[in-house]
């Protein structure tokens, strides 16, 4: 984990569960931009408007804590973005790893759509890992016909 900080917010980032979706980069170019080093300038925006964009972060690597004396309200700063969020909200959702198989999603879920429509409500879903299902993104269990294992 790499932190970035001023006075009023820290930007902490997990490289290794960066996605690289780039909406950050599109969201506020001028705190994320990878032509520059560091590429993280918390300078580059007040600190509400980079807790509004970490809290977009898809895959949460980019995460965000206030130091103390920040000026920024701690209510804006306890959404999904905060390093401290799970604490506040426990998981009830729980996706497992199936080896040489699919994901497996366990808990009150909602599969949406490229349309942004919903395709599946329930709380036990499997999710293809392969790409070769002929039924995703749900899992069709070709996988095994196919040999893939990748575990």
């Amino acid at each position: 984990m790499k932190e970035y900080r001023n006075e009023h917010v820290i930007v902490h980032w997990f490289p290794e569960l960066c996605a690289h979706p780039g909406t950050c980069l599109r969201l506020l170019p001028k705190v994320f931009n990878l032509d520059q080093r560091p590429w993280v300038n918390v300078e580059g925006a007040e600190p509400e408007e980079i807790i509004r964009a970490i809290d977009k972060c898809p895959s949460g690597a980019l995460r965000y804590s206030l130091p103390e004396g920040s000026k920024v309200d701690a209510q804006i700063a306890n959404g999904v973005g905060s390093i401290d969020f799970e604490k506040s909200y426990p998981s009830a959702v729980k996706i497992k790893v199936s080896a040489n198989g699919p994901l497996l999603i366990e808990g009150p879920t909602v599969v949406i759509g490229l349309d942004g429509k919903p395709l599946k409500e329930g709380s036990r879903i499997a999710l293809c890992r392969c790409g070769l299902s002929e039924n995703r993104p749900f899992c069709d269990g070709v996988h095994r016909k196919k040999g893939w294992k990748p575990d």
